[in-house]
């Protein structure tokens, strides 16, 4: 029995174990590394900017509304219009009154081939900002204290 050992082994065969404890010494520093350096990351840089004097901005610009109902009638602000003109209608709209983006207002039930040929006449003008309009459902109430006893 040699000494310091509790049983013999042949000195040919590989270790097993692997030493972790430099692995975790190098992930500790460096996760203190970047708990150090993230604070510097998100600072902004701090510069002084020129002044001018700008004119106050105009009001914010009404988004064109595009109207299918039911039926599948298609208006703009609230003027009935076929489908074709669709387009043309945008185009000129955005270029008299500034308007940048469009609200589309679609009923539930109008079938997703009417909504799609409306996208493809938007797409078609000069406007690139569509948003949908859509209605949120009303808060559910539930009762706030139990209910008396007889």
């Amino acid at each position: 029995m040699a000494f310091g050992e509790f049983e013999p082994r042949p000195s040919h065969t590989p270790m097993a174990d692997i030493n972790v404890t430099p692995l975790v010494d190098v992930m500790l520093v460096l996760l203190v590394i970047f708990i150090i350096a993230a604070p510097l990351m998100t600072s902004a840089l701090h510069m002084e900017l020129p002044q001018v004097d700008v004119p106050a901005g105009s009001a914010k610009p009404v988004p064109l509304e595009i109207t299918i109902d039911a039926e599948g009638k298609v208006s703009v602000d609230g003027q009935a219009l076929p489908m074709a003109q669709l387009a043309a209608a945008l185009s000129l709209r955005a270029q008299s009154a500034q308007a940048s983006e469009v609200q589309l207002n679609i009923d539930k039930t109008v079938p997703y081939g009417r909504v799609a040929e409306a996208m493809a006449e938007i797409q078609k003008s000069e406007l690139r900002s569509v948003s949908l309009a859509v209605q949120s459902a009303a808060p559910k109430i539930g009762p706030t204290s139990p209910a008396p006893r007889n």
